[in-house]
Parts: structure tokens; sequence; C-alpha cells
């Protein structure tokens, strides 16, 4: 079983790895964070179907 300060370690490297990815997804087609976000979640679905 995990300790807290595990637990509160992995959901900050995965958090700041998810926004990482929304503001590249943002820079790359130049829109904002919630079509980035967007965008990246299409494409995760598209690619594992």
């Amino acid at each position: 079983m995990w300790d807290e300060e595990k637990v509160n370690n992995e959901l900050k490297n995965y958090m700041t790895r998810g926004f990482k990815d929304v503001k590249d997804m943002c820079k790359t087609h130049e829109c904002d964070l919630r079509m980035g976000a967007f965008s990246l979640g299409v494409n995760r679905v598209a690619r594992a179907t």
C-alpha cells in the first residue's frame, strides 16, 4: 500500500505531465486551454480505437 506522500507525488507528476501535454497542444494548434484539452482527449481516444 502506498503512503500519503507517494500518492501525492504520483498525483503531482500526473497532473504536471497532463498540463504540459495540453499546453503543448495549445502551442501546436494555437488554441485556448479548453480546446487544447478537448483535442488532446479526442486524439487519445482515436489512437486507442
